[in-house]
């Protein structure tokens, strides 16, 4: 076996230090990953401070989804948009709720009928996903092109389209 080994390395032709430096490398990656194998590392962290950071992670994600649902409220009123008061009351910069009322006053009631063609920029804005820019771009359509004659001619106007017309489609006319 020896002299098999012995010729093995004379066909490489592999010189004497380079089967040392080969050997020492060898050896060197076997007690290197016997010591990775064999040593457990310490964990660098406290309980309490990792407590404390996930405390802290929790809230700042519950204000994150509270303000999302002060922005869908407020956009979409339509919508039932649960809101959970579930934060606590020292962290005075977090966005009041908005009253229920508010979001029932700017909806148009199921008999009132808002009229497209003569509503002014606040009366539109009493329709559901209808706000400042939306009803200025109405109104600036129906002065460049004259009356509505469709409830469709809406579906021109940027950022109005299939779903948001089919809400608001119920309350308007074109009388």
């Amino acid at each position: 076996m020896k002299r098999r080994l012995f010729f093995l390395i004379e066909k490489l032709e592999i010189k004497r230090s380079e089967r040392i430096a080969i050997s020492i490398l060898f050896i060197l990656m076997v007690i290197l990953s016997g010591i990775v194998t064999f040593n457990e590392p310490n964990a660098n962290y406290s309980e309490e401070k990792y407590a404390e950071l996930e405390k802290v992670f929790k809230e700042k994600s519950e204000q994150i989804k509270q303000e999302e649902q002060v922005i869908l409220a407020r956009y979409m009123p339509e919508r039932d948009v649960p809101v959970s008061n579930s934060l606590s009351a020292d962290n005075s910069t977090k966005p009041k709720l908005p009253d229920t009322t508010d979001s029932e006053e700017r909806r148009p009631e199921a008999d009132k009928v808002i009229n497209i063609n003569t509503a002014n920029k606040e009366l539109l804005q009493e329709l559901p996903g209808v706000g400042p820019a939306y009803s200025e771009r109405i109104i600036n359509w129906r002065e460049e092109n004259g009356p509505y004659t469709t409830k469709d001619q809406l579906l021109e106007i940027k950022g109005i389209g299939d779903k948001r017309l089919a809400r608001i489609k119920p309350l308007i006319t074109l009388r």
